[in-house]
């Protein structure tokens, strides 16, 4: 049976949250202030997950959603809010985060919101059923598929990859088979990374409509496998990504930032932010696009072998004022002590955060911490830690990477301020 709800806010599943019954409720694809009908689906926490049935008053903050495949596709929750609403939502949920940990917030720096058309990286599913082949994304809530013709944020070339990998692995994959095709745009052009879901041996057969794939998608480089192990199987181009004066070889499905613009904004606050640090730790640090090309020396700490072996490169290139070493900071993080090496260190964790090394840091006594981080909640936690040991949170910029899903973004200063003597 249907139930009539008043949205109240939207939570940070992108998802609508009213109450009624004496229970929370959780929408899909409502808006703050609206009345909607919703019929009841499956228990979800504390309250209930339904799916609306109908809206019965419209806020005056929604829009049309640009793309077709709106509400079936599981990757974007929020495309019928208006982009001002929208992205104030998304910074209000970082200053949410901060209050819930009791850290005292800056002033935001203004945030960087995003635009269709401009994610460089993207993780495609193709699965072959008879003699169909289906490129796209997970539906939401689901292990189906929704065959993707165009989608509004990536850009316009990952795009045009889609046809061509159908056409292509409808020559590898057996009926049935599916494979993950993660693509990153680098600037010598695509560089695709096929991971099957279960094991497939490329015969030669296959191998060549891989190369033939690669020809006509204009690919930089084919590799399959699992990341760790990955084969190239065609490289027509050295995939490269420049970092200022510092041109690097990532490895296959390397992680890198979503937008070219958000990554040139981070870089420029690190460059800022860390001023004339003669030394710099940068923690977590992937490929090291964050921080190479730092004038002074620096340290790459990082537990992803791929990306260490591809930093390592770039290093040796530049000389003696880059050093890189492989480390798990999540088990071994550097300690305050080694920590006093460094004049400012820079952090880029995954989703979890970094405890441990937020909790070695708050002990040290480097002057200036960069903290990039892709979770809020994370972030607030870690943020109180620095806080408790003395560090004050001076800066902030939110960051709208992943366009039009719940996902915020940000990078952060914080700050040591001198110790003061018994006769200041």
């Amino acid at each position: 049976m249907s139930v009539t709800l008043d949205i109240m806010e939207i939570g940070s599943r992108g998802d609508g949250i009213a109450e009624a019954e004496g229970q929370r409720w959780f929408v899909p694809f409502v808006l703050p202030g609206e009345t909607v009908e919703a019929e009841p689906r499956e228990k979800r926490g504390e309250g209930i997950a339904a799916d609306l049935v109908e809206i019965l008053s419209p806020s005056r903050h929604r829009e049309p959603a640009p793309c077709g495949h709106f509400g079936t596709c599981g990757g974007c929750a929020l495309q019928h809010w208006r982009h001002d609403a929208y992205t104030a939502w998304k910074v209000e949920q970082v200053g949410r985060a901060l209050a819930q940990h009791g850290v005292a917030p800056p002033r935001f720096e203004p945030a960087l919101a995003g635009a269709p058309g401009e994610r460089r990286r993207a993780d495609f599913v193709v699965r072959r059923q008879g003699r169909r082949m289906i490129a796209g994304f997970h539906e939401r809530r689901s292990r189906g598929l929704v065959d993707v013709g165009t989608c509004v944020v990536v850009r316009p070339e990952i795009t045009r990859l889609l046809e061509p990998l159908r056409a292509g692995l409808a020559a590898v994959l057996p009926d049935g088979g599916a494979a993950d095709a993660i693509v990153n745009e680098t600037d010598s052009g695509l560089d695709l990374l096929l991971r099957p879901h279960k094991r497939l041996d490329l015969s030669l057969g296959r191998r060549e409509a891989l190369v033939a794939l690669a020809e006509r998608a204009d690919l930089a480089r084919v590799s399959w496998g699992d990341r760790a192990t990955a084969e190239p199987v065609v490289m027509r181009r050295t995939p490269i990504l420049v970092f200022g004066d510092v041109r690097i070889e990532p490895p296959p499905g390397v992680f890198l930032q979503a937008t070219r613009r958000a990554e040139a904004t981070m870089r420029a606050a690190v460059t800022a932010w860390t001023g004339a640090a003669a030394s710099v730790a940068d923690l977590f640090a992937g490929i090291g696009a964050l921080s190479l090309g730092h004038a002074g020396r620096l340290a790459l700490f990082e537990s992803d072998r791929p990306a260490v072996a591809a930093a390592d490169a770039a290093a040796r290139r530049l000389g003696g004022k880059v050093r890189v070493e492989r480390r798990d900071l999540f088990r071994n993080p550097l300690t305050a002590r080694e920590l006093a090496a460094f004049d400012a260190a820079l952090l880029d964790p995954a989703r979890a955060g970094a405890a441990a090394q937020a909790a070695e840091l708050a002990q040290a006594s480097v002057p200036r911490i960069v903290y990039a981080s892709c979770d809020p909640g994370s972030f607030a936690r870690d943020a109180r830690t620095l806080q408790d040991g003395g560090y004050r949170l001076e800066k902030l910029m939110p960051l709208d990477q992943f366009l039009w899903s719940p996902h915020v973004e940000l990078i952060a200063l914080f700050v040591r301020p001198p110790l003061r003597s018994r006769h200041d």
